[in-house]
């Protein structure tokens, strides 16, 4: 992080957001500085509430430089603050939009509900777009619900993501968007579909029971996408727990090692999941698909402290693709054995030792 320079530092240091508690004294002496990875750094110590927003704010509004406009973005989160967040809605840079977004996603002021809806319809960025979307749900109403609306119709399934947020959020989900979320999850499938079902599956309300009905069909015959993602979040009940049982075993091998690990966390299923993921974790892989299988199997156990992947964990510390020694190691300090896993926070690439320093950290701060 002391080391970090320049777009690519900048980039690098957008990783440490998960183990930014243990690391805020260091942060906060690079912040001192007055570059772009000095700006990155503030903008998570914003976040962190560990940032005077008043002085960021009043020093950084009217920045030549985009990254340090974004903190000023993240810091006007007062009600007086609304214009200010409303001149940074349509700032040429996309960062400092994103940044204006995310704080209207948390005030969610309605004065601010037509110029997000703008910025939902018209922002190039993909992410911006996503942010000026969930803010709007979060503001909500029968406007903003049925503005999404019409946004549905021409949007793609990444974007119908984020209206499903939109109208899962509490404000627009009691004013049309439980509405709205039902005609969704009846449509010709698709991730979003999906979604909307595990939304409404997760209210509790009158369309639960047939939410986790559709859930369980796109389990057993949704296209992989669907396959993966519905058994990833559907809640768990016996007809759903069924449902996953049958595609750890009948899916292909990679949607089986989503399904077994979801088995493992149930206690009458837990030792044939961890048999099933050895089996195909010890495999002759014969495919790029039966790779991914093994790959996430691995992972799998490690994570839930199987130690009999530490002798194929140890090998791949060496092998010649990062993201291949990166989930070695990570595997690794999740079984405990630091001091194996220890050559990698020296690895030639930057990135991969940024990211699994900060993995450790969060590994340890998670097991105080």
């Amino acid at each position: 992080m002391t080391s970090a320079e320049g777009a690519s530092g900048a980039q690098r240091v957008r990783s440490l957001r998960s183990c930014a508690q243990p690391l805020r004294s260091a942060m906060q002496r690079r912040a001192r500085e007055s570059d772009d990875v000095a700006a990155e750094l503030t903008l998570i110590l914003v976040e962190l509430h560990a940032a005077n927003k008043t002085e960021l704010l009043r020093e950084h509004a009217r920045s030549e430089n985009g990254a340090w406009r974004a903190v000023a973005a993240r810091a006007a989160d007062r009600a007086i603050d609304t214009d200010m967040r409303k001149a940074f809605f349509v700032d040429p840079d996309e960062r400092v939009r994103r940044a204006a977004f995310g704080t209207a996603l948390e005030v969610h002021d309605a004065g601010e509900l037509e110029a997000l809806l703008e910025a939902a319809r018209v922002d190039p960025n993909p992410q911006g777009q996503s942010l000026a979307i969930r803010a709007v749900g979060a503001i909500g109403g029968e406007r903003a619900v049925l503005a999404l609306k019409d946004l549905w119709a021409r949007a793609d399934d990444a974007t119908r993501m984020a209206i499903v947020d939109a109208w899962s959020a509490r404000a627009s989900f009691v004013s049309g968007g439980a509405r709205e979320l039902e005609i969704a999850s009846e449509s010709a499938g698709g991730l979003a579909a999906v979604s909307a079902c595990a939304s409404l599956a997760g209210s509790n309300g009158p369309e639960s029971t047939v939410a986790n009905a559709r859930l369980r069909h796109y389990i057993s015959e949704g296209n992989d996408d669907e396959q993966r993602l519905a058994i990833s979040i559907a809640a768990m009940n016996p007809e759903t727990e069924a449902a996953i049982a049958k595609a750890a075993k009948e899916a292909n091998s990679e949607l089986r090692v989503v399904a077994l690990t979801r088995l493992t966390r149930i206690d009458a299923r837990r030792n044939d999941a961890f048999k099933a993921l050895r089996e195909i974790a010890n495999a002759k892989a014969s495919s790029e698909l039966e790779l991914r299988a093994q790959s996430e199997a691995l992972s799998a156990l490690a994570q839930a402290g199987d130690g009999s992947v530490k002798a194929t964990l140890l090998k791949e510390l060496g092998a010649p693709v990062p993201a291949v020694r990166s989930r070695a190691a990570r595997g690794l300090i999740n079984l405990g054995d630091h001091v194996d896993a220890a050559p990698a926070l020296a690895d030639d690439e930057p990135s991969l030792r940024s990211e699994l320093a900060c993995f450790v950290l969060a590994h340890e701060t998670q097991q105080r």
